[in-house]
């Protein structure tokens, strides 16, 4: 197996409070990898970390094996902090901003990126009508438009009801079966990743 990250005594400090303390994981390609703990735990934490929404105090990160992080990073996607959505424009008209934001050519992504988290391309309907759990599949769909080897994600179930997360859940293993796609998931709810943690 091929190792895409690793860490090594991982550490973060804020003032004179650990949020993260010498964690080391090696996660493999094709791993669900669950990440679980009650809040303020540190989940968030490590997962900006490994996004590099934020710089560790100390230890490292090799991402594919490099330590070229911003390089490596490409090929990763995230959803760790609430992303930007337009609530005025539909879903297909954000996907269709972010595209050309991130330099995706293919327009056909667009469409084949909403169906694929459930969401219909043809719905004119504004994203601030959306539900929670709409918002998490089009954050998703966001996150997926540029083809990522490893997709990071902090609590993705937070606020959808049952029905939504085993649709998530099962999203999530079709696109690590089909696609072999390395997942990293955190949840404070044990029984939310115990289906889906390989």
């Amino acid at each position: 197996m091929t190792t895409v990250i690793k860490t090594t005594n991982l550490t973060k400090k804020y003032k004179n409070v650990y949020a993260l303390k010498d964690v080391s994981i090696n996660i493999e390609k094709g791993e669900i990898y669950g990440i679980v703990g009650k809040n303020g735990a540190g989940k968030s934490t490590l997962l900006k970390l490994l996004s590099g929404i934020t710089e560790p105090t100390k230890g490292s990160v090799e991402l594919f094996q490099e330590t070229n992080l911003m390089e490596q990073r490409k090929r990763m996607a995230s959803i760790v902090e609430n992303p930007t959505l337009f609530g005025e424009l539909s879903a297909k008209d954000n996907l269709e901003y972010f595209r050309i934001q991130r330099g995706v050519t293919d327009k056909n992504t667009i469409n084949e990126t909403l169906r694929q988290v459930g969401l219909d391309p043809d719905d004119k309907k504004q994203v601030k009508k959306y539900s929670v759990g709409m918002k998490q599949r089009l954050a998703l769909a966001l996150s997926l438009l540029t083809n990522p080897e490893v997709l990071i994600l902090d609590e993705p179930t937070n606020g959808i009801d049952p029905v939504g997360i085993v649709e998530i859940r099962h999203l999530l293993q079709a696109l690590n079966e089909e696609k072999n796609v390395t997942i990293i998931i955190s949840s404070h709810i044990l029984s939310s990743l115990a289906n889906i943690a390989t």
